[in-house]
């Protein structure tokens, strides 16, 4: 390929969650657990783990499953991060409360981001207001407005076409 071409995006991928195709340019990567889970290698995971898609409970932590959004300046769509967010005891307790109903009224929580974002070293830790929201849709996560770190100001003020490229490029390993 001509360095000065870019290539078409993708027509379809393949999830690394759910394994199925999707058609379409990629437009999210996620996590299946909290890095800290992980960690904790296999046999502790098998032995003291709880866990669905969305909640998870290890050695008296919890987390919570959802999206952090970053809007295109390119276009209509928007970037996806699904992450994993540590929760007090009492936000696991009130989402499972809630799971089959419309959580879009409830007040937001807070955690903090469970995951290492490889373009965020710095991400795990980070602060994040969480909303939940209709059934069908994993929580929102919002970072707080006076946060300064690049990811919070790639979810206010969106990212670019070159930078979405970046992304991809990071998250399948192909430049």
């Amino acid at each position: 390929m001509w360095p000065w071409k870019k290539e078409k995006p993708q027509s379809s991928w393949v999830c690394g969650v759910c394994g199925k195709t999707h058609e379409g340019a990629i437009s999210d990567y996620a996590w299946k657990l909290p890095d800290d889970v992980w960690a904790a290698g296999e046999e502790h995971r098998t032995q003291m783990l709880e866990w669905s898609e969305d909640m998870s409970f290890v050695d008296d932590r919890w987390f919570v499953r959802g999206m952090l959004e970053v809007p295109y300046k390119f276009g209509p769509g928007r970037w996806g991060w699904g992450l994993w967010a540590e929760v007090d005891e009492s936000v696991l307790k009130r989402y499972s409360e809630i799971w089959e109903l419309d959580g879009s009224s409830e007040p937001r929580v807070f955690g903090k981001i469970a995951c290492k974002i490889s373009l965020f070293p710095d991400s795990v830790g980070l602060p994040v207001e969480i909303q939940f929201g209709p059934p069908d849709l994993r929580p929102s996560f919002f970072l707080p407005a006076d946060s300064t770190h690049p990811l919070a100001l790639e979810q206010r003020n969106g990212i670019d076409e070159h930078r979405y490229h970046e992304i991809v490029a990071a998250v399948t390993g192909k430049s």
